[in-house]
């Protein structure tokens, strides 16, 4: 009886594992360029590293963007915010320590201000992966490695580690960005995208 109980029981078992479905591949269409080219609203969220010769920074991040206009918040571990940013038409406004700051420059508002050296002119384009002058691609037409330069003319090498399929497209979670001694990590472990 205990024997008829028990095979009774792995049978019921099986039955249940097999009706379970099993989700479906996200893998993009071969269109999926054309669609990224036309994303102008989105939002980010993971990690950040500052890495340079003189010290190591990390910092959570989210980042918000509808078409031109973005958001960007940096917090610690623990949520505390470190600055936030936000750029509206030509008007960049920054918040560190409870002070605002205004000016029409994103990238040298948060350097001087914070030290950090970010390319935040036209951040879309390499945060995206939109980057295709001068690219590296695989074989699934993703950008592996580009160089970037920024409207200060800096020039910024950009890898892309690791995609994931989000909405039919290939988005970045894994990015680092390198100028000069300076690298910046990006890890991004969620996005939304409209």
């Amino acid at each position: 009886m205990i024997n008829f109980r028990l095979i009774l029981l792995v049978f019921f078992l099986f039955i249940t594992g097999c009706a379970q479905q099993i989700p479906k591949s996200t893998t993009p269409d071969d269109n999926w360029r054309q669609q990224l080219a036309t994303i102008s609203h989105f939002s980010a969220e993971g990690k950040m590293a500052f890495i340079s010769p003189q010290k190591r920074q990390s910092a959570n991040f989210v980042w918000q963007q509808q078409n031109k206009d973005y958001e960007l918040d940096l917090n610690t571990f623990i949520g505390t915010n470190v600055l936030r940013l936000q750029k509206q038409g030509e008007q960049v406004l920054l918040e560190v320590d409870d002070e605002h700051y205004q000016d029409s420059n994103a990238q040298q508002l948060v350097y001087r201000l914070s030290g950090w050296l970010l390319p935040l002119t036209e951040p879309q384009s390499w945060l995206l992966g939109q980057l295709e002058s001068d690219a590296q691609m695989d074989e699934l037409k993703r950008v592996r490695s580009a160089h970037w330069l920024s409207p200060d003319q800096r020039r910024w090498q950009i890898r892309y580690e690791q995609f994931e399929a989000i909405n039919g497209v290939w988005l970045p979670t894994r990015i680092t960005l390198v100028h000069e001694s300076l690298r910046v990590k990006l890890l991004i472990n969620q996005w939304q995208v409209q």
